[in-house]
């Protein structure tokens, strides 16, 4: 989804309907911390490497390496 030429993650609550976006970060950044919303669980670690579609992601004190899309990594 695009907004004003940017483009956005939409969500949806299953209980109550309500609706909400948020952007996708576009200026990760190696060893930024960040939260990534899977479907079954949210993982917090440090960004590793970042490619135009996806980035990879450290968990804390080197538990595990993972790569997602980038739309669902949110900086803190």
């Amino acid at each position: 989804m695009t907004r004003k030429g940017r483009d956005v993650v939409g969500y949806l609550c299953d209980r109550c309907g309500h609706t909400w976006s948020r952007p996708v970060e576009d200026d990760l950044e190696v060893y930024d911390v960040v939260r990534v919303d899977l479907p079954d669980a949210t993982l917090h670690g440090v960004v590793w490497r970042v490619e135009t579609d996806r980035v990879q992601v450290r968990g804390t004190g080197g538990a595990w390496l993972r790569w997602v899309e980038r739309w669902r990594v949110i900086i803190y």
